[in-house]
């Protein structure tokens, strides 16, 4: 294949000149990749469900099996065995091209517009979002205008971007510095060394802004020609490796050093790489596991990779939109700046676990601990205090906290306006904490809840399921993990009774490794922090996240060297090392249609 593509036929869709550049459109369109990229291998399940191990309905959890033993080589990594599958095609997500921008011209990302932009989706099933495809008129249009913004920027920016300095008057050195600039901005810009062909279209681009016909200056040209690389495929998509063959090693694709250089930076960072990855890759390194572990440490330390942490997190809690749902008047403390106080309290407590000189990265910490963040307004919803204005430092009351799913992001975005909601609460952490996945049979007859009754408990309405066909292997599941978080309303507050009555969390469901019996949320979560399915799951996330697809039966030997590492390290930090050491990491299969030499 010799074009650039993608399934939808997008490319030629999201290629937009900018307005100065109206006559240029041919050249713009002249950018093209070899070889094919499959746009997404692994499919979501039958009826939507969620990708991982499918518990069926009529299946029981054994309590009597104590799971595997830890492994003797736990903290090994040996995943020699591994078959990574073809890598999806994925777009930047908006907050990658944010950040990406800021890191190419220097400015703030929130400076980088991206009103209009197609959402984020999960489209590979991994449960992580990648960028979503520039499909329609409006789409391109968003982009265009994204474009003409970061052109400005750049041209406002010029004596900072340009490899000559001052910048030059005559034209001969113009020229000079702009053929200069070309290679290498563009290198930074896709990642990844430009061929010969690219930096004779964007000169020939540059040269025909300057022409009388056109008749821009030296800085609109130079902006010009930003405006049209960040509009192409190499820079908005992950797929450094341009128009070159992929080498195999053995039956697999190892990715170049280019591509290893962007797949840390995005991982660790959601960003482009810095000058440091660049200088490697140039050098021929971060092919062995050595460079890669450290180069990884590198970025981790670094205070960019707060960023793509709380990315995670945030995925992985499922918390985006919680500004935008709404919630009962009769909450009065609550408002759309305590929603923003909300996710704020989750980035700042994640990174109390990942960063600084107290942070000891461990699963236990982040799943149990009472020390958090909270300002003025999230205090009343907490009926804590704090000493100022601002995000502050607080101990919680330890019988009421513990931990990320006790914090009111979770707590009111896993609610309805006025109730809390047991069921999608319950599946949230099954699927997240625990990677159990709940397949709906068809026809499944699912007895309707009552509305809310003020003689009732939202338990008691719920319990419906118990006595119903769904109970089996479902709501059996669902519900007792929901049950847990009872003593927390809607927006995540604390209470003892509902409408008069005691509030009733108690509740024990089975896995593996034993029964959970628990009074309560805080009990919950400490007895889960410390079982086997959730620190194989948390791994099994993360490498999700890292793919950014759904992990497969080749990925199981990357996945089992993981988590016999992390059950001997108990780090998250080092688990995110690991991970990018693994060959599911370092390695992919040839898409249909592609060629490697």
């Amino acid at each position: 294949m010799n074009e650039f593509q993608q399934s939808e036929q997008e490319v030629p869709v999201m290629i937009r000149p900018l307005r100065v550049l109206a006559l240029m459109g041919a050249t713009l369109l002249g950018f093209g990749c070899t070889g094919s990229i499959d746009s997404g291998n692994v499919p979501i399940g039958p009826g939507g469900t969620r990708p991982g191990a499918v518990v069926p309905p009529n299946s029981k959890p054994d309590p009597g099996n104590a799971g595997p033993p830890v492994d003797p080589n736990a903290g090994k990594l040996d995943d020699s065995t591994a078959t990574p599958g073809a890598a999806p095609l994925r777009r930047l997500t908006v907050l990658e091209y944010q950040n990406t921008i800021r890191d190419l011209l220097g400015v703030d990302a929130s400076q980088v517009p991206v009103e209009g932009f197609p959402r984020d989706l999960d489209s590979q099933g991994s449960g992580y979002y990648t960028g979503a495809k520039f499909s329609t008129g409006d789409d391109a249009h968003a982009l265009n205008k994204s474009a003409e913004a970061i052109a400005d920027l750049a041209a406002s920016k010029l004596a900072g971007l340009l490899p000559c300095s001052p910048v030059p008057s005559a034209a001969a050195e113009q020229d000079a510095c702009a053929g200069k600039f070309i290679t290498q901005f563009g290198q930074r810009a896709f990642r990844r060394p430009l061929s010969a062909a690219e930096v004779g279209k964007l000169t020939a681009l540059y040269k025909a802004q300057r022409s009388t016909d056109v008749g821009l200056t030296f800085e609109q040209s130079i902006g010009a020609v930003v405006g049209a690389i960040v509009q192409t495929p190499y820079f908005l998509y992950h797929w450094e490796l341009g128009p070159n063959a992929p080498k195999k090693d053995g039956a697999l694709i190892q990715y170049n050093p280019w591509e290893m250089a962007s797949r840390l930076s995005y991982l660790l960072w959601a960003s482009m790489p810095d000058d440091k990855l660049f200088a490697s890759a140039a050098a021929g390194g971060l092919t062995s596991p050595e460079q890669i572990a450290e180069a990884a440490r590198r970025l981790l330390a670094d205070p960019k990779a707060k960023d793509a942490i709380t990315d995670f997190h945030y995925q992985w809690l499922e918390i985006f939109g919680l500004r935008d749902m709404p919630k009962d008047p009769s909450f009065a403390d609550y408002s759309p700046a305590v929603a923003d106080a909300m996710t704020t309290e989750t980035k700042e407590f994640v990174n109390s676990v990942f960063f600084g000189p107290k942070a000891d990265g461990r699963l236990e910490t982040l799943l149990t601990s009472n020390h958090s963040f909270v300002d003025e307004n999230l205090a009343k919803i907490y009926k804590a205090s704090v000493p100022g204005k601002g995000m502050q430092p607080v101990d919680l009351d330890p019988t009421q906290r513990a931990g990320i799913f006790t914090e009111g992001s979770f707590l009111a975005t896993k609610a309805d306006a006025g109730d809390s909601l047991p069921p999608r609460r319950g599946d949230s952490v099954l699927h997240r904490v625990l990677c159990i996945e709940l397949k709906i049979p068809d026809n499944l007859d699912v007895p309707p809840v009552a509305d809310p009754n003020p003689m009732q408990t939202t338990r008691e309405r719920f319990e419906v399921h118990g006595t119903a066909a769904c109970a089996q292997g479902c709501h059996n599941l669902i519900d007792p993990v929901g049950f847990a978080f009872e003593e927390f309303d809607a927006v995540g507050g604390y209470r003892t009774t509902e409408n008069g009555k005691p509030i009733n969390s108690a509740s024990s469901f089975p896995l593996a490794s034993g029964p959970v019996t628990f009074k309560n949320a805080v009990e919950m979560v400490n007895v889960l922090a410390k079982r086997p399915e959730t620190q194989d799951c948390m791994v099994k996330q993360w490498l999700r996240y890292g793919l950014r697809r759904l992990d497969d039966q080749g990925d199981a030997a990357s996945l089992k060297a993981l988590q016999n590492g992390f059950k001997a390290s108990g780090d998250l930090r080092e688990l995110i090392v690991a991970l990018t050491k693994t060959r599911s990491f370092t390695h992919r299969s040839l898409s249909d249609g592609e060629v490697a030499q």
